[in-house]
């Protein structure tokens, strides 16, 4: 593993955001290709697909290194199964799971272990199985501010380093996603910049969206 994990509940102390469960509409589109109801969330955070996933029957393994997120969770949807780990750490039990998911969390890793998860997911989940990930692109603003800033240095493959805090955030291409997933059936694959209104302050956001489905 390389660098640190984001630490939330450090980060968020004394103003932890609270963000609505929402079911992501791509997803919400392709329920039907999933082929069981085993679900594993990497980077669960509050919850935001897992939870209405959960009260439509869905069964819900959820990791997250916050456990201040975690508390979130379980005080909004009791049907969760919850652990707090670094999602570097976790073991993907093999042909358990019929959806993976990773929603805004792998683009705060360093790629190389970003990379070595994908590799875990796409190995382990069922034949059929759906993947869903989410991370950031390099049209997100955050590539240009990163860029200027002290605290930031560019690495290779358009990863940063933060020197301060000891992470990292990666910015991805569709292409790039493509070929992690050259493997797969593509459902779905999306490079979106639009503006985000589900903050107290609305901002722009620049992400790849991808949906895929295990064949062999």
């Amino acid at each position: 593993m390389i660098g640190k994990p984001v630490d939330y509940d450090k980060k968020f102390k004394d103003n932890f955001p609270i963000f609505p469960a929402k079911l992501d509409f791509e997803l919400r589109k392709y329920l039907t290709l999933i082929p069981g109801k085993e679900v594993l969330d990497l980077g669960i955070g509050q919850g935001r697909n897992s939870i209405p996933l959960a009260e439509l029957g869905f069964n819900i393994t959820g990791v997250d290194y916050s456990t201040k997120c975690l508390d979130i969770c379980k005080s909004s949807c009791d049907k969760l199964n919850l652990v707090q780990c670094d999602i570097r750490n976790f073991n993907i039990e093999n042909d358990k799971y019929d959806l993976i998911q990773s929603r805004f969390v792998l683009q705060f890793l360093h790629k190389k272990d970003s990379y070595e998860i994908i590799k875990n997911i796409k190995s382990n989940i069922k034949i059929n199985g759906i993947v869903y990930i989410y991370v950031f692109s390099l049209n997100d603003p955050k590539y240009q501010k990163n860029s200027i800033s002290s605290e930031f240095e560019l690495l290779e493959n358009n990863i940063f380093h933060n020197k301060i805090a000891d992470t990292y955030i990666s910015f991805f291409t569709k292409e790039e996603v493509l070929n992690l997933f050259e493997d797969f059936k593509t459902i779905c694959i999306c490079d979106e910049y639009r503006l985000e209104l589900d903050r107290e302050t609305p901002y722009y956001a620049g992400f790849i969206r991808y949906i895929g489905q295990r064949i062999k």
